[in-house]
């Protein structure tokens, strides 16, 4: 019989946990959560939380920082309890694993190359970044994966919200200004596809960048990951057209709720090209919608990728795999 893998003390970091929405606060939490269900024990260090929840201790604490840890595995820099975190590094007697998320040249996410242990990569700009700076030989795989169970939609969300029309398009990921919504409306209103809304969905719209709703173009305020599930489930196509994403976990959503996509050709659409649609002008995209066509045999082989490939699970194993 085989031995079974000994139970580690982890530590993730973050700037916030659920109950607050977003897709940082999610992939932690299904992180955390899976960890948790493989017998590890599991902390968080946020600056936003709602306390312990669901096995996972939660806390605003630094002091935690002290504890006798197997692995501190830190999401991202530029945000203020992580990067407080990377430039305490020196001090902290446990091994960090700074997963890039998004790669930046400020300062402390420059220090943090050098601090930290071991370096997670996910997309090609991750693994250019890591070569660029010197540092590929402390860089690590670390896949992003979906917890598959609270990503299947179910029907429904066309006749909750009074969608008629043949085709629905949607977009989601929040109101703010890289995410390009109201750039996207307007790209949409151009191509004019026939019989089709488009549906915009974020949880904040504290930036004002929430498109106005016209007669086919519908924007929605959802911190429901539910509800946005069940609407991936029901869209004829997904669209991430973002100026920037640290992997864009919404591609893998659709693929696994068998929905096609097209996204701006960088971070994790650069690496699922071959199960999407990917452009870099505007034009391209443009088309595409006007043309749009389901492809049947791209959907399935995204959908056996998404499944063998980026699970919660294959990300759990990446991780643990630096300290065993």
């Amino acid at each position: 019989m085989a031995a079974q893998p000994q139970p580690f003390k982890l530590l993730f970091v973050v700037h916030r946990y659920p109950p607050f929405p977003g897709g940082s606060e999610y992939y932690v939490r299904d992180m955390a959560e899976a960890a948790f269900a493989a017998g590890h024990t599991v902390s968080v260090l946020a600056g936003q939380h709602g306390g312990d929840a669901n096995g996972v201790r939660v806390t605003s604490d630094g002091s935690i920082l002290s504890e006798t840890l197997d692995l501190i595995i830190v999401h991202g820099a530029d945000v203020a309890i992580q990067d407080f975190v990377l430039k305490n590094a020196a001090k902290i007697p446990s091994p960090i694993l700074y997963l890039i998320i998004l790669p930046s040249e400020t300062p402390v996410a420059l220090e943090a190359l050098k601090s930290a242990r071991w370096i997670g990569c996910s997309t090609p700009a991750d693994w250019a970044h890591v070569e660029k700076h010197g540092v590929a030989h402390k860089a690590v795989e670390v896949r992003h994966g979906i917890r598959i169970s609270e990503t299947i939609g179910v029907e429904g969300f066309r006749a909750k919200h009074n969608i008629t029309t043949r085709q629905m398009f949607l977009s989601c990921g929040g109101y703010w200004p890289h995410k390009q919504m109201r750039e996207l409306v307007e790209l949409f209103h151009e191509a004019n596809p026939a019989d089709t809304t488009l549906v915009l969905t974020g949880y904040d719209n504290r930036s004002n960048a929430m498109p106005t709703a016209s007669e086919f173009v519908k924007p929605l305020l959802l911190d429901d990951k539910q509800e946005v599930m069940n609407a991936m489930r029901e869209a004829d196509l997904l669209i991430l057209h973002s100026e920037k994403e640290g992997f864009g976990l919404v591609l893998l959503e659709a693929m696994l709720n068998e929905t096609p996509w097209a996204a701006r050709h960088i971070a994790g659409a650069e690496m699922l090209q071959d199960y999407g649609f990917t452009y870099i002008e505007d034009a391209d995209l443009m088309h595409f919608m006007r043309d749009f066509k389901r492809n049947p045999v791209q959907i399935r082989k995204a959908l056996n990728y998404a499944t063998e490939n980026h699970l919660i699970e294959h990300t759990l194993s990446d991780i643990l795999k630096v300290i065993t």
